[in-house]
């Protein structure tokens, strides 16, 4: 069994690396990958050796059975998976898709898969980069009951520690991403209203979000709860703007794609409050950052330190 992996990012590389450590203990052949940007290739390999980089994509389809891709976006996406089918190496490659994506992108790619004798899953995870470094993602999968279980017994321990079945249309994969992400956007709306007014009726916020932590102890609650209370919106492995505006464009287009007429309007909101704090901010600040939009509304200093007292 050969594992390769496309899209070393954030997310991608610790995944990655997991998988790495799985073929050693597993004694698997090593794992292979490609990326863009090559400049950690080095670094990477300092760190383990039982890996193979690849300069050129499509030798990374030629070395794997189980392909692991998690890519920026749908153009990248389409334009890899192109590159795959194209490369004459893709018969029999079962496709694990690690990117958050539009469903009716998934099903092309399911589609093109299936002409080029492979198959395609689409696989996007819930969790942040330090989850995705601990293997204890959520990892969501939709597609052929055959490749699923193929790919399970590798995902659960050496990626998440836990999977949930969406079905063998793979188009529900990606639709659960964003639904799971618009609950959770939403909560990072909510909590960002709350707080600029929490700070305009002069409450303390560290009393607040104490009372969040006892009363809401869930992960999206406590960590982006503490990051708007103390304002500090660029700590390493965030979820950066850029990609949060990505998914709140799909979680606004979900319904259109099904068929389904549906307006969202917490979602269209928060939206609008992305794209400001990514004006403010910048793409690559934690998607929490919409808190400075509700501050820069209510008239407040858009730093949080900055507050008068």
């Amino acid at each position: 069994m050969r594992i390769g992996y496309v899209g070393l990012g954030n997310m991608g590389t610790p995944i990655f690396l997991n998988l790495v450590e799985y073929c050693r203990q597993n004694d698997l052949p090593a794992p292979c990958a490609w990326n863009i940007d090559q400049s950690r290739y080095e670094e990477m390999q300092a760190r383990d050796n039982r890996m193979e980089l690849k300069r050129e994509l499509v030798e990374v389809v030629g070395q794997s059975d189980i392909l692991f891709t998690c890519l920026l976006n749908d153009p990248v996406a389409e334009d890899v998976y192109r590159q795959f089918f194209a490369s004459g190496h893709a018969d029999g490659v079962i496709f694990v898709d690690q990117s958050s994506l539009k469903p009716k992108t998934s099903v092309k790619l399911e589609t093109l898969a299936k002409e080029a004798n492979a198959s395609y899953l689409a696989a996007p995870v819930f969790g942040r980069p330090d989850a995705a470094a601990a293997a204890t993602l959520v990892q969501v999968l939709a597609g052929s009951a055959e490749a699923k279980k193929v790919v399970s017994p590798i995902i659960v321990p050496a990626v998440a520690k836990r999977i949930v079945d969406a079905g063998e249309d793979a188009a529900k994969g990606n639709a659960l991403k964003l639904l799971g992400n618009s609950m959770i956007l939403g909560i990072v709306e909510m909590l960002s209203e709350t707080f600029a007014l929490v700070d305009a009726i002069g409450f303390d916020r560290v009393v607040y979000q104490s009372f969040i932590r006892e009363f809401f102890p869930l992960y999206p609650f406590i960590n982006y709860g503490d990051n708007i209370c103390q304002g500090e919106f660029n700590r390493p492995g965030g979820f950066r703007l850029e990609a949060g505006l990505k998914d709140a464009r799909n979680i606004l287009s979900l319904g259109s794609d099904f068929g389904a007429n549906i307006t969202l309007p917490t979602i269209e909101l928060a939206k609008k409050h992305l794209e400001r704090a990514e004006e403010v901010c910048g793409k690559d600040a934690d998607w929490s950052a919409l808190a400075v939009a509700l501050r820069e509304q209510a008239g407040l200093p858009v730093a949080v330190n900055a507050r008068a007292e």
